[in-house]
């Protein structure tokens, strides 16, 4: 437990359990011991707003009701900070949703639009792709950073869908990312400069993508392994994925009484 925690500073116990995967002790009885022992987790509290939106109809949600099969159909993107050095850092993540990968990433002490641009450049790199031919949809809030000229253009460069949020719950992949990777690692850590800032962000999410089970995951396999996995599965047998359903309440007709479902 010590050595994993050394890794993943924030890792509950049951993850724990899932990837050590220890003999001779099951779930609870592991979860129990960790308990006796002082590891449970401390909350972290918050400290900031990121997303300040702009008012913009050029771009809608395009996730309502649609299904994904397969890699780099769905990027979602937000921005996070991370409260060190007695001052605020924001860092950007870019992340494949049907396979849970942080695939782009970039940190900086601002939050101007370069930073994403930096983020959404390593995914581009990462893929290797020149032009999506309008398979992909990048997701994200109305964040001003997200429409700026430079950040449509890029996508729009690419072949890539571009479709933004109006609520803050319709973005819930990313965020639940953004919470692991501030949370439960940087702001456990002791951080002592700007660039070794940099050099954990990088650690963290390659721990993230190839170490770290992930619950919602096949077999809780980690992000990276799920890819190769999907080499071995052909496309009609691979597990559809659907983001969310906007439903009309039946017992009402106020077209304001809505339910999200999310698979």
């Amino acid at each position: 437990m010590e050595q994993v925690r050394a890794i993943h500073p924030g890792m509950g116990l049951r993850t724990m359990y899932d990837m050590v995967q220890p003999d001779g002790i099951g779930r609870d009885a592991f979860i129990a011991l960790g308990l006796r022992e002082g590891f449970r987790l401390k909350a972290v509290e918050k400290h900031t707003r990121t997303t300040y939106s702009v008012k913009t109809n050029r771009y809608t949600n395009l996730l309502d009701g649609r299904r994904f099969t397969t890699v780099n159909q769905l990027w979602s993107s937000d921005i996070t900070y991370v409260y060190c050095l007695n001052r605020f850092y924001y860092l950007v993540l870019i992340m494949d949703v049907y396979s849970r990968r942080i695939i782009g990433y970039s940190v900086a002490d601002n939050m101007r639009a370069d930073n994403n641009f930096n983020a959404l450049k390593v995914a581009l790199q990462l893929r290797g792709i020149e032009d999506y031919e309008h398979s992909l949809i990048h997701h994200s809030d109305k964040g001003s950073q997200y429409a700026s000229d430079l950040y449509t253009d890029t996508l729009d460069d690419y072949g890539i869908c571009i479709s933004m949020c109006d609520e803050v719950y319709e973005n819930t992949h990313i965020e639940r990312v953004n919470d692991t990777i501030k949370n439960q690692y940087l702001l456990r850590m002791e951080i002592s400069s700007e660039r070794q800032l940099h050099q954990r962000v990088a650690r963290v999410i390659e721990v993230y993508n190839t170490q770290r089970p992930h619950q919602s995951l096949p077999q809780k396999m980690t992000p990276v392994a799920y890819e190769h996995y999907l080499n071995t599965v052909a496309l009609p047998d691979r597990i559809p994925m659907q983001i969310y359903t906007v439903q009309k309440d039946a017992q009402h007709e106020d077209p304001n009484q809505l339910k999200l479902v999310f698979s």
